[in-house]
C-alpha cells in the first residue's frame, strides 16, 4: 500500500495603522486584493446633496472611515479589505440612515445609492439594501464567498475544483482521491486558452509558476506522459502511470493550495479584466484567505474518504493473481485541521491561522504487473538460468530466445557466459525476502506486492525497491497595508514573498559498484530497461492461456495473442526525466497602487517589483 502525506500551514495578519515604503518599477502589475463601496445621495427630488457625511464601519475588525460627498453628490470609499460593512448616511435637516451588512469583495466596487428624507436632527432610519449590480468595471468573472465556497463538496479540497464554476473556464475531472492524485490541482482552461496561460494570486501574491505555467498535480493522458520516463514502468502492462511523480506533470504539488476552511473568498477573472490582472490571457485566479477579527473565531474538522463504495478496477477484477479480497484496492484518504483568528490588538491588528494534514494510504499504485520469462523459477543458480534460455524442443538452441548465443551454465565474461552484473540482478533479494525480479508465473504477468512501499513505489521501476519520493511545497508571506493621505486618495502597499520547490528523488537498493557495475565514480544506479524478457519466439509463446487451450486437441478456444516485446525496468531507466530534478523558485514582490479621485473620474495607477531567483 502507498502512503503519503502533507501538512499545510498558513498564516495571515492584518495591520491597519503601519506604514511601508515600497520601491515602483516602471511597466510592472501590482496586485490588487481589497474593493471599494460608491453611490450618490440624493434628497426626494433627485437633487445631489453635497457635503453629506458618510461613515463606514467593518462589521467584524470596526475598521472606521469617514468622507463628505462632492458637489455631485457622490461618495467612494476605496481599498477596502473584504467584509461585511455599515453605512451611516447624515446631513443637515435630513433624517439619518444606516445601512447594514453592504459585502465588499476584492477587484469589485459595489454601488449603494442612498435617498434620504426630510426630517429632524437625531432621527436614524435602518434600512436594509442590496448593492446594486458592479457598474463601476467591465470584468468578466465568479466570485465565491465563504458560505459557498464551504458548500461545494470538493473530493481533494483542491481550489481548482471551484475554478470550475465560472463560466468559460474547463478543466479535466478529478482521478481520484488517492497518492496518485496528490493535491488534486487541476489543469485548467478559460475561453480556449491552454492551460498554461493563467495565473495564480493569493493575498496579493503572484504565486504562478515560472516553470511551465501549469497547476497539475497529476495528468491522466498517455499522450502528455509518454515523454516524462513515468509510463515506463507500466507501458507494458494494465499498472497505473503514476504520472504524480514527475516534476513536469506534478508542478502542481508546488502550487499554493490551502484548504477550503481557510479560503474567504475566490475570484475568477476570465476576460475584461483590467490592467492590475492581465499579463496572461486565460483565467485569473485570486484567492484571499481569512483574517482575524476583535472576536476569537475557530474550527476543527475531519474529513475521511475510503474505497468502500469503489467498483473493483477492470485489470484488478480480470487479474487471476490478485486474490478475491484485494480486488478492490483500498483507499484510506484523512483530512483534518484547524483554524483560528483572533485580536492581538483589538481594532488594530488582527491574525489568521490554519493548520491541516493530509494522509493518503493507496494500495492500487503499491502494486506493479509485469512479465519475465516463463521458465525462471527461485532456483538462480547459473544452470538454471541457462535453462531458461537455451528452453528444450529445438535443434539449435537457444529455443526461447534465437536471437541470442547459446549460454554456458558459468558466470563469467567469455563468450555464452552469464555475465557477473546479470547474475546478481537475478539473485539479489529485497529485505522481505522476495527475489528483485520475481519468479515467472507461466504466461500471466507476474504481480509485486512490496511490503512497504512510499509515496510512489513503481514510477520510474517495474520491479520493487526503487520507490520514488516527490519533495515539493510552498511557502508565503504577504504584508498589506493601506493608507488614505487625502480624502480622495488612497495608497495601498504590499510585499510579497513566495518560495515554490518540486524535486524527485528514486531510492535505490544498492550502488552500481556492489553489482560491479562502473559508473565513473557515481553512486546512482543508472537503471536498465530490458526488452523482450518474455520471449517473442518461444515456443510456449502461443498467446493462449492455459485455462483456455482445449486438452484433447490442443487447440484454443479463443484468438491467439502471443506476448510481443514485453519490457520492464529497473530503476529509472534510460528514458527518465524526472528522476534526480526538479524546480526551484524563490519571488520578491515589493508592490503599490493608488486610487485618485477627481469629480466624477477615477484614476488608478501603479507599480510593483519582482526579483526572481530560479533553479531547476
Amino acid at each position: 500500500m502507498s502512503k503519503s502525506s502533507r501538512n499545510s500551514v498558513f498564516l495571515a495578519t492584518s495591520c491597519l495603522i503601519c506604514s511601508l515604503a515600497l520601491l515602483l518599477a516602471p511597466n510592472a502589475r501590482s496586485q490588487q486584493t481589497l474593493g471599494g463601496i460608491t453611490g450618490t445621495i440624493t434628497d426626494a427630488s433627485g437633487g445631489a446633496l453635497t457635503d453629506s457625511q458618510v461613515t463606514l464601519v467593518a462589521d467584524a475588525t470596526k475598521l472606521t472611515r469617514t468622507q463628505k460627498t462632492n458637489s455631485a453628490g457622490i461618495y467612494e470609499f476605496v481599498n477596502l479589505p473584504i467584509g461585511s460593512y455599515t453605512l451611516t448616511f447624515s446631513h443637515d435637516g435630513f433624517d439619518t440612515q444606516k445601512i447594514p451588512s453592504i459585502t465588499v469583495q476584492a477587484d469589485r466596487t459595489a454601488t449603494v445609492n442612498v435617498t434620504l428624507k426630510v426630517g429632524q436632527i437625531g432621527t436614524t432610519v435602518t434600512v436594509e439594501a442590496s448593492p446594486l449590480m458592479n457598474s463601476e468595471d467591465t470584468t468578466n468573472g465568479y466570485i465565491l464567498e465563504k458560505d459557498q465556497i464551504q458548500s461545494v463538496p470538493l473530493p481533494t479540497g483542491s481550489f481548482t475544483g471551484l475554478a470550475l464554476l465560472s463560466p468559460g473556464v474547463n478543466a479535466e475531472l478529478a482521478s481520484g482521491t488517492g497518492a496518485n492524485s496528490g493535491l488534486g490541482n487541476q489543469p485548467i482552461w478559460a475561453n480556449g486558452q491552454r492551460d498554461t496561460s493563467n495565473s495564480f494570486l493569493l493575498n496579493g501574491v503572484d504565486a504562478s509558476n515560472l516553470f511551465n505555467g501549469k497547476s497539475t498535480s497529476q495528468v491522466a493522458s498517455a499522450r502528455v506522459v509518454n515523454n516524462t520516463g513515468v509510463s515506463g514502468a507500466a507501458s507494458s502492462s494494465a499498472a497505473i502511470i503514476q504520472s504524480t511523480a514527475s516534476p513536469y506533470l506534478a508542478v502542481g504539488q508546488a502550487l499554493p493550495t490551502p484548504a477550503p476552511e481557510s479560503i474567504e473568498e475566490l475570484r475568477v477573472n476570465t476576460s475584461m479584466y483590467d490592467a492590475q490582472q492581465g499579463s496572461t490571457s486565460g483565467a485569473h485566479i485570486d484567492m484571499s484567505t481569512a483574517s482575524g477579527t476583535n472576536n476569537f473565531h475557530g474550527s476543527a474538522y475531519i474529513h475521511r474518504g475510503t474505497n468502500a463504495l469503489n467498483a473493483a478496477p477492470f485489470f484488478f477484477n480480470a487479474d487471476p493473481n490478485i486474490p478475491a479480497s484485494e480486488k478492490n484496492p483500498q483507499l484510506h484518504r484523512n483530512v483534518g485541521g484547524v483554524t483560528l483568528g483572533g485580536p492581538i490588538i483589538k481594532d488594530k491588528l488582527f491574525a489568521f491561522v490554519s493548520y491541516q494534514h493530509i494522509h493518503s494510504s493507496d494500495q492500487e499504485i503499491g502494486l506493479s504487473r509485469i512479465t519475465v520469462p516463463a521458465g525462471l523459477t527461485d532456483d538462480r543458480s547459473a544452470a538454471a538460468l541457462a535453462a531458461v534460455v537455451n528452453g528444450t524442443g529445438c535443434s539449435t538452441p537457444p529455443c526461447n530466445f534465437p536471437s541470442s548465443a547459446a549460454i554456458v551454465p558459468v558466470v563469467g565474461t567469455g563468450p555464452g557466459e552469464i555475465s557477473p552484473i546479470a547474475f546478481n540482478l537475478l539473485n539479489y533479494k529485497l529485505p522481505n525476502g522476495q527475489f528483485l525480479i520475481p519468479s515467472a508465473d507461466g504466461q500471466t504477468p507476474t504481480v509485486n506486492f512490496p511490503e512497504n512501499p512510499t509515496i510512489a513505489p513503481y514510477a520510474y521501476s517495474s520491479i520493487a525497491g526503487f520507490a520514488q519520493h516527490l519533495d515539493a511545497g510552498s511557502q508565503v508571506v504577504s504584508i498589506g497595508n493601506t493608507q488614505n493621505l487625502r480624502p480622495n486618495l488612497s495608497i495601498s502597499e504590499t510585499f510579497g514573498f513566495i518560495r515554490e520547490k518540486v524535486y524527485s528523488t528514486v531510492s535505490q537498493p544498492f550502488t552500481p559498484q556492489q553489482l560491479g557495475i562502473n559508473t565513473f565514480g557515481s553512486k546512482i544506479f543508472p537503471g536498465i530497461t530490458i526488452v523482450d524478457n518474455f520471449g517473442n519466439s518461444a515456443p510456449y509463446n502461443t498467446g493462449c492461456p492455459v485455462s483456455e487451450t482445449d486438452p484433447t486437441t490442443g487447440a484454443c478456444n479463443i484468438v491467439p495473442a502471443p506476448v510481443a516485446n514485453a519490457a520492464f525496468t529497473f530503476g529509472q531507466g534510460a528514458a527518465s526525466q524526472g528522476a534526480f530534478t526538479g524546480v526551484f523558485q524563490n519571488r520578491f514582490m515589493p508592490s503599490a497602487s493608488a486610487i485618485w479621485t477627481l469629480g466624477k473620474h477615477t484614476v488608478t495607477f501603479g507599480g510593483s517589483y519582482d526579483h526572481r531567483l530560479s533553479a531547476g
